[in-house]
């Protein structure tokens, strides 16, 4: 039988994920501005959580492909999935969590850094061509198929995401090389 690393809530990272030396492991809420304290059994079903917004993309393509659905009905229903799925989580999880007294989040570093820190060189030069070719690629196909409308501007701004993805992961890159991250 295979060796299965068991997950602890110190392990745990994310963009509200903060851990505090005094409470332990805290997920912060950004809309009732409360840390509820995660623990070790709380792992699994943080973990459901995160794959939410994965889900609510596989979803809304699903739901694309099954019913040839255009971009902005696409987008529409990964937005209610999404939506859906997060206030679940939050009603039925987080709010029945132990609340963190006078626990105020602290900033954390920024995106730049994280990716910096976070992944090798190889992997964010990977990255970095992976997302430049979807920002080209996307485009280019848009106009082969003839697409107009909210279906041809869709296609434009995923590739205008992926460049910008491809700028932030190439400050990273040069923060990783000059500062030895």
């Amino acid at each position: 039988m295979p060796n299965r690393r068991i997950i602890k809530a110190r392990d745990l990272a994310g963009i509200f994920i903060y851990q505090d030396p005094k409470q332990g492991t805290i997920f912060y809420d950004i809309f009732s501005r409360k840390g509820y304290i995660l623990t070790s059994s709380d792992v699994k079903t943080y973990s459901l959580y995160t794959t939410i917004f994965p889900l609510s993309i596989i979803v809304a393509f699903g739901a694309m492909s099954l019913f040839n659905l255009n971009y902005l009905v696409t987008a529409i229903v990964f937005a209610l999935a999404y939506l859906l799925g997060a206030l679940a989580f939050r009603f039925m999880f987080f709010y029945k969590l132990p609340e963190a007294k006078n626990w105020k989040p602290v900033k954390k570093e920024s995106i730049f850094l994280y990716l910096a820190r976070g992944y090798s060189v190889t992997r964010l030069v990977i990255l970095i061509c992976l997302l430049i070719a979807l920002s080209i690629l996307m485009p280019i196909y848009a106009n082969v198929s003839g697409y107009q409308g909210i279906n041809l501007y869709g296609s434009y701004l995923v590739g205008a995401a992926a460049l910008l993805g491809a700028i932030i992961t190439i400050i990273s890159l040069i923060l990783k090389l000059k500062n030895n991250y």
